[in-house]
This record gives C-alpha cells, structure tokens and sequence, in this order.
C-alpha cells in the first residue's frame, strides 16, 4: 500500500469513528432523553463535515492544482474554519462541564467567543505566511488546554468528596487528551514553522494543507472510542436492568440524581443487588436517613435497616459512609 492510499484508508477510518459515534449519541439521546448526548453528537458531527472539506480539499489540490509557496499557507474558507472549530471547541467544553458539574452556559460562550475573534484577528492583523497559519490553528489547542486547565484548577479547589471521587476516575482520560493536545501543537510547529514546503512529485503534497494534523485525529479516534464504550455500557445496563428509583421532577434535575443515575446500573450488577436494594441505595446515597426512606418507600423504619445491612454485607462495606464512598470510587 503506497502513502496516498494509507493516508486516504485512515482518513475513512476517522471519518467512520465520527460517524458511528454521533449515531449512537443520537441513540442514546432517543432512548434516555439525556441532554449529555446531544453535545457528543454535535461533537462529532462537526468534526465528520470538517474533516470531509479537508479532505476533498486535499484531493482538488493533489489532482487539479499545484502546491507552491503562495498557497501552502493559505487558510483555506477562514470563515467555515472558524465557525465549525467554534461548534467543536464549544461541544468540546460542554462535555467536560457536565463531567465537572458547570451549569452555566456563559462559561462556554465566553471561551467560544475568544477563540472566534482571535482566530479572526490573527487572520486580519498577520501578514501571509507559516507564523499565521501556526497560530491560527494553535487556538484550537490554547482552547482545549484552558479547558483542561480549569478542570484541573476546580478539581484542586473543589473540596466536595464526591466531586473528588468523580474527577479522580476520569484523570487517566483528562491525562490521555492533555497528552494528545501537546503531540497536536508539536506536530503543527514542525510541519508549519521547521518543515521545508513539499515537492511537486512528493506524496504529501498538500496533506498538511488546511487543518489535518494526525495527532489531533488520532485523539479524536481515542474519543470515540471513550465516548462508544461508555455509552454502549450504559445503555445495556440501563436495558437489562433499568432503575426502579421513582423521581419526581425537582430531583430528576439535580445533577447529584442524574450521576446516581449513570453509576447505580453498573454498582448494583457488579454487587448483585436487588432491585429493593438498588432503591434503597441510592436514597442511601443521595444521604437521606433510615426514616426519610422508609417515609418514601411506605415501607417500615426496620426493613430499611435490614436491607441496608444486607446491601453492605454484599459490597463489603462495614458503614454507611464507607458504602457511599465505595459507590463514588466504583
């Protein structure tokens, strides 16, 4: 298989991950009526039309015209490049918020909005040249890395115990993005700054035109994939054993009950739990007492007593707060 041909099979390949995990985002969405998904499909979708513009850019190029110094640095359509890394960039921080727990929608705007005017201005103010095209497409990264760097910065403030739990069970993905973030950058200021312009008969004539980076599509192959696991595991715990904890609506919009919600499925299977028993746990953990359960099950003070003790004879907890921080660790 020659370069043109891999480079061709692996950008397919990419093109199929966006795809198929913007569709079972849009599943998922269907199924629960989950807001969490529509940013992952947004996500992805955005990604797929970007990456399908570049692509058929990259053919005209390397079959119709001709790379020369006068246009390898061009910002090919600046317009559709800031728009569209804008719906990313935005996707992108409201997954992260709703890991972090962030309800307010001006903290996304505000980054989003920064990223559009400087992308535009370093367009307007630049002269042509390797210099503007870098730092054009280096906001994409400055973006991510604030995102990343107001996780952290909340998960070092932050004191609540489940919080904690929560951020400490998606570091190693946090690590793995910071980690593809800095190979994104490195690959750009090498291609773009040090990098001599391609020959005319060279294979990667007009590869690295545009935005393709290869680490920025390896990374986005290792979201979706993330994003695919989790949400294929959720469903399937959710349809074989679905939770039978009846909310009414003030509680179904706290965000404690929607991450009681995503983790109870997966907690419950792993320790066997009943289906009273799953009930009861997540009262347990949402830190309502014996008798507060008892009054929202009709069931007697001393048969929540028993079924907790069974629930933490089987999760091999010896307390209730050691139950509930097993249930965050889990």
């Amino acid at each position: 298989m020659d370069l043109s041909s891999l480079i061709f099979t692996y950008t397919i390949v990419v093109l199929c991950a966006c795809l198929s995990t913007a569709s079972i985002s849009i599943a998922a969405y269907i199924v629960s009526r989950r807001l969490k998904y529509i940013p992952q499909a947004l996500f992805f979708i955005a990604y797929f039309v970007e990456l399908t513009q570049i692509f058929g850019g990259e053919w005209l190029l390397q079959n119709v015209g001709t790379v020369t110094a006068a246009n390898y640095y061009a910002v090919d359509e600046p317009a559709f490049r800031i728009l569209i890394g804008a719906v990313i960039l935005a996707c992108f921080w409201q997954i992260v918020f709703d890991i972090i727990d962030v309800r307010k929608p001006r903290r996304i705007v505000l980054p989003t909005v920064v990223l559009c005017v400087a992308q535009a201005l370093i367009l307007l103010l630049l002269p042509y040249g390797p210099l503007r095209q870098w730092l054009f497409y280096t906001m994409r990264q400055v973006s991510i890395l604030s995102c990343l760097g107001y996780a952290f910065w909340l998960y070092r403030s932050n004191k609540d115990e489940v919080f904690q739990h929560r951020m400490v069970k998606r570091r190693p993905i946090f690590l793995v993005l910071l980690v593809f973030t800095i190979s994104i950058v490195c690959e750009d200021t090498y291609v773009i700054l040090l990098a001599p312009i391609p020959a005319a008969n060279s294979p990667l004539t007009g590869v690295f035109l545009s935005s393709r980076n290869i680490s920025e599509n390896l990374m986005m192959i290792f979201v979706a994939a993330v994003t695919i696991y989790q949400t294929v595991r959720d469903l399937a715990l959710r349809f074989n054993e679905p939770p039978e904890v009846q909310i009414d609506a003030a509680r179904h919009n706290s965000s404690l009950t929607e991450h009681i919600e995503d983790r109870l499925p997966a907690y419950a299977q792993l320790h066997s739990l009943s289906k009273r028993e799953r009930e009861i746990l997540a009262l347990v953990v949402e830190g309502k007492s014996n008798r507060e359960i008892a009054s929202e099950l009709i069931l007697a003070e001393g048969t929540i007593k028993t079924h907790l003790h069974n629930i933490m004879k089987k999760c091999g907890q010896p307390n209730r707060e050691d139950l509930k921080k097993d249930f965050w660790r889990s």
